[in-house]
């Protein structure tokens, strides 16, 4: 399932469910009242659908894979913790802009405003690193073992959602709020490792030696985690405008490099 279809699935079934006119009542919670007294009348309560554009910070973080693509490329081998030191991967950076649209329910209870939202973002982060040729060696007794290699990582993130719950304060015409949930995302994660290993044997002549190659990564859905906080400041009785702070991490589960990225954004919204 896609990112976006799972979304979109997410989206109506938060419209769906306040459709009913007599919802939104409910949504206000039992202290609609004297939450709209203290908000100077405005309310937050209800469902919303809205659009942001966005600057983003993607970083990619291959060095979990080094063991994955030392066992890979030299299995039950001698060889392999040296080969496995030689890996130095660097993190990198990309910045890029973003843009995307949310969707969301909101519960009030006296000034406190709770709800759940989700939100998808449309990007193209391309990053890659290359690390060698490194070489160790390393003597025990009459044997010297050196090993050499060559390694690349890359990651693709073409779009990514999350699925959120959101607290906030209604304090007048703004709401700041805090936010926390899972994110998924559309990744192409590589890595993959090329090189030679060398054994000297002084005692039993002549050297040997011998090619190793590997990779590991994978296409599709990655899974993450994401925490955020932005203020919400009403224009109209049913229209706001946004600001806010993304932040959602990756695993590195299936092979891909770690990804995280970090995206400042604004944007506005309709009330329902």
């Amino acid at each position: 399932m896609s990112v976006r279809l799972l979304l979109g699935s997410l989206t109506i079934a938060a419209l769906a469910g306040t459709g009913a006119s007599h919802a939104a009542d409910y949504l206000r919670g039992a202290y609609a009242q004297d939450a709209l007294q203290k908000s100077e009348g405005i309310d937050w309560a209800g469902a919303y659908v809205g659009g942001y554009v966005g600057y983003s910070s993607a970083q990619m973080d291959a060095s979990g894979l080094r063991g994955s693509l030392a066992r890979e490329a030299m299995p039950n081998s001698t060889y392999t913790g040296l080969l496995e030191s030689t890996i130095n991967l660097r993190k990198t950076t990309q910045e890029q802009t973003a843009f995307g649209g949310f969707a969301g329910v909101n519960y009030l209870w006296d000034d406190v405003v709770l709800g759940l939202e989700v939100d998808y973002t449309r990007s193209s982060f391309s990053s890659s690193t290359t690390a060698g040729p490194y070489g160790l060696t390393r003597t025990t007794g009459t044997v010297t073992e050196t090993v050499t290699s060559t390694t690349t990582a890359r990651a693709r993130v073409r779009e990514w959602g999350t699925l959120r719950g959101r607290v906030g304060w209604a304090a007048g015409y703004f709401m700041p709020y805090l936010t926390v949930g899972i994110a998924l995302g559309n990744i192409d994660g590589r890595a993959s490792t090329t090189g030679s290993w060398e054994r000297d044997d002084t005692s039993a002549p002549p050297p040997t030696s011998g090619t190793f190659a590997s990779s590991v990564g994978r296409r599709g859905i990655a899974y993450g985690g994401t925490v955020g906080a932005g203020v919400d400041m009403t224009l109209f009785s049913n229209i706001f405008l946004r600001a806010e702070w993304q932040y959602i991490q990756f695993s590195s589960s299936g092979g891909r490099p770690e990804v995280s990225i970090n995206t400042a954004r604004v944007g506005g919204g309709v009330k329902f």
